[in-house]
């Protein structure tokens, strides 16, 4: 599953990283990327018997596209109860699940634009 998305990820990512002529350094392709690489938190909670549980997820994701959407291991974010995304920038954004397939472990999220009063948690 973990092939999948890398798979998918190197289908979007290598052909604009990919000069017509000549090879790059890997600091130059680090420099192009790097502003695409998302960081993925999400929050969860287990109810059972015994009550309820508390647990965070971390992984990260891709930019890949000029509105935003973010791809990521469905693992990370499926059944949560509030996900957030931060860029290189630092900025943290609220997002929702637009898309997943939990059988390929991958999930398409779209950030969520910020509230001028509104400080984090999830819009429900």
């Amino acid at each position: 599953m973990k092939k999948v998305l890398a798979v998918i990820l190197a289908a979007i990512v290598l052909p604009a990283l990919v000069p017509a002529a000549g090879a790059q350094n890997l600091d130059e392709i680090f420099r192009r990327v790097n502003p695409s690489v998302i960081v993925v938190r999400s929050k969860g909670r287990d109810v059972s018997a015994g009550g309820v549980t508390r647990f965070n997820e971390t992984g990260s994701g891709m930019l890949i596209s000029s509105s935003g959407k973010v791809m990521t291991a469905a693992h990370v974010v499926n059944g949560m109860d509030e996900i957030t995304v931060e860029g290189v920038a630092g900025e943290v954004v609220n997002a929702k699940i637009i898309s997943s397939d939990a059988a390929a472990d991958i999930s398409l999220l779209q950030p969520r634009a910020r509230d001028s009063g509104h400080a984090g948690g999830a819009d429900r």
